[in-house]
């Protein structure tokens, strides 16, 4: 029990960081699919993933050294079925017609660990069905599928880290946890009754994806970044700080009116800037991309010094901060700039006329 709590502390300490790298592909996921983000949905997923993790590390912990790994002289495997059963007709310990001793056999590695393999999966099977919406052959295929991958990791000594397997591959493993996954397959409509149906997360994320929110914009924005990085990257030596702070103008006016009020940043997250004009597009990237999140390049440039421009670009962010938490406190989500515009920010999604969304 000690190594299994062991693990367990692992996957709490880890989690976190695991948080801070999935949070972004997850919510360029979200935006792009369903255009919104809902904290339900946030739970569902992310506790799936700790999930994943408590899992992988209940087979890989503990790590023992490298040198004592190579001196184990035991099997590598066991393809043997069922072996549990005859280890259990087998052992003194236990008498059938005796039920005194049937303490000492749940307290035995002999039923336990089979057991054991048996409850991992549950979770596994409760999150496809109820979640993912699978079916029960492709719960089965997938936790087998799970459950291979597991023992393989075993087999391989953690992928060729260690000399030889430090854990042993048991065919056994891969029925008990293939079992558990059917198992919470079919118990899922117990857990289903007290939670959210997926049809009602569905309708919940849509309904709020109408609202274009500002960090749904920040991620496109950050997209646009990163498509503006590559090439950027590649001629940084041709590069000065005017002429990046002038690309990135041009970037976002000339994106918003090729694409008809869009960048492609905007276009992954479906968001656009409604009925613009170019001379609207053009102000606004000026101002915006421009003057307000990157006044510091052109400052330095003209020989202000760099402390001194980002002094001016860290009270450009505050501004817009303060703007955010105003739109936000008045429950509207409308940056000065597109007020001073007339510019709208709309949701592009084509929305499933089967989901019944209340506005």
């Amino acid at each position: 029990m000690h190594i299994y709590f062991h693990s367990l502390i692992s996957a709490f300490i880890i989690f976190p960081l695991l948080v801070l790298i999935l949070t972004i592909p997850y919510m360029i996921y979200e935006y792009h699919k369903y255009g919104a983000i809902t904290k339900k949905r946030v739970l569902i997923i992310f506790s799936f993933i700790f999930y994943l993790l408590c899992i992988y590390f209940l087979v890989i912990l503990p790590l023992p050294k490298i040198k004592d790994v190579a001196a184990y002289q035991g099997r590598w495997y066991n393809l043997k079925l069922f072996e549990f059963i005859s280890d259990l007709r087998n052992a003194k310990q236990f008498i059938l017609t005796d039920p005194s001793t049937y303490i000492s056999l749940f307290t035995s590695h002999r039923i336990f660990e089979p057991l054991f393999n048996v409850l991992l999966t549950i979770p596994f099977g409760i999150y496809l069905r109820y979640y993912f919406n699978k079916g029960w052959f492709t719960t089965i295929f997938y936790t087998f599928l799970l459950s291979l991958f597991l023992e393989i990791t075993q087999l391989t000594g953690l992928y060729y880290l260690y000399p030889r397997p430090y854990r042993m591959f048991d065919v056994n493993d891969l029925i008990a946890n293939t079992l558990g996954g059917f198992l919470g397959f079919g118990i899922t409509p117990i857990f289903a009754h007290f939670l959210p149906s997926t049809l009602e997360l569905e309708e919940e994320v849509l309904r709020q994806s109408k609202d274009v929110t500002f960090s749904r914009r920040f991620i496109g924005y950050l997209l646009d970044l990163i498509i503006i990085a590559l090439p950027v990257l590649l001629f940084r030596k041709y590069l000065n700080y005017l002429i990046l702070f002038i690309i990135i103008i041009c970037y976002f006016a000339l994106s918003l009116i090729l694409f008809k009020g869009q960048t492609i940043g905007k276009k992954i997250v479906h968001i656009r800037l409604e009925n613009t004009s170019i001379f609207k597009n053009i102000a606004r990237s000026l101002c915006l991309e421009g003057i307000l999140l990157h006044i510091y390049l052109p400052l330095i440039y003209f020989g202000l010094n760099p402390l001194y421009a980002i002094l001016i670009e860290i009270c450009c962010y505050f501004f817009i901060l303060f703007n955010i938490i105003g739109e936000k406190w008045t429950n509207q989500n409308t940056l000065l700039i597109d007020k001073i515009l007339k510019i709208k920010v709309c949701d592009t999604i084509k929305h499933e006329e089967t989901y019944i969304i209340k506005l």
